[in-house]
């Protein structure tokens, strides 16, 4: 199968990037795409932010802590658009 890059941009750093790493364009975009998919695994999701952020307080999520309900959230946003 045959790489087309379209996008002027994503081919100059295509080729940039294949020439740093003395490669193939092809070889080139699987490196870039699999760094960044393991980049984006290793990020923090919200929920470990927000424990972390809690630690760092000295404080944590209650351990019978359950979601809030989906109708929670249609009454906020129907308190923060009514007209008062």
């Amino acid at each position: 199968m045959t790489l087309t890059i379209r996008n002027p941009e994503a081919d100059a750093l295509a080729r940039r990037l294949a020439k740093l790493d003395d490669t193939t364009v092809t070889e080139a975009v699987i490196a870039a795409l699999k760094e960044a998919i393991a980049a984006r695994l290793r990020r923090e999701t919200p929920t470990e932010t927000a424990r972390r952020t809690l630690a760092e307080h000295g404080l944590s999520f209650p351990n019978n802590r359950r979601p809030v309900p989906p109708r929670a959230y249609h009454d906020l946003d129907h308190d923060l658009t009514e007209d008062r």
